[in-house]
């Protein structure tokens, strides 16, 4: 046995805690005129990125589908946005970006033109996409139900 004795501690504060400095912190008033700017983008609403994304992603994924490749994008879009505006400006944005995209990398491919939109020209794939996502963009916005639809929000009546 050894000579000494184990005894516990009374304080009860983690080892981390208990060795690590106070802080302080001094607070300075800015001159006038002068305002704090984030350094960064600051988004207000993550919703509109996010139901872009989903419509971007969903369409690209699904392009060998000509028109369900748009309703399918506009579907998870639109309902992830929730509301007709958002969902329009995400199916509007995602109306330019997928076609882009494929055209960029058809540009970039050896082919010499697109061959892969079953039987479609590039003009009539672009239109179906179009039309497909702003269908599925509204219909997914207006299938998601509100708040005060589900009476979870008391407050709204």
């Amino acid at each position: 046995m050894s000579d000494t004795t184990l005894i516990p501690p009374d304080d009860k504060t983690p080892r981390s805690y208990a060795t690590e400095p106070a802080r302080y912190v001094d607070f300075a008033e800015l001159p006038p005129g002068m305002t704090l700017r984030p350094t960064g983008i600051a988004l207000k609403n993550h919703i509109t990125v996010v139901s872009i994304a989903a419509m971007v992603l969903t369409s690209f994924l699904t392009f060998w589908m000509p028109l369900f490749n748009g309703l399918l994008g506009g579907l998870f879009g639109g309902y992830h946005a929730g509301r007709m505006k958002r969902a329009l400006f995400a199916a509007a944005v995602n109306a330019v970006a997928v076609p882009g995209l494929l055209l960029f990398l058809n540009l970039i491919s050896e082919q010499p033109a697109l061959r892969f939109l079953m039987g479609l020209n590039f003009k009539e794939w672009v239109i179906a996409h179009i039309v497909g996502t702003f269908l599925g963009a509204i219909t997914g916005s207006v299938a998601r139900p509100r708040l005060t639809e589900r009476d979870l929000y008391q407050g709204a009546r």
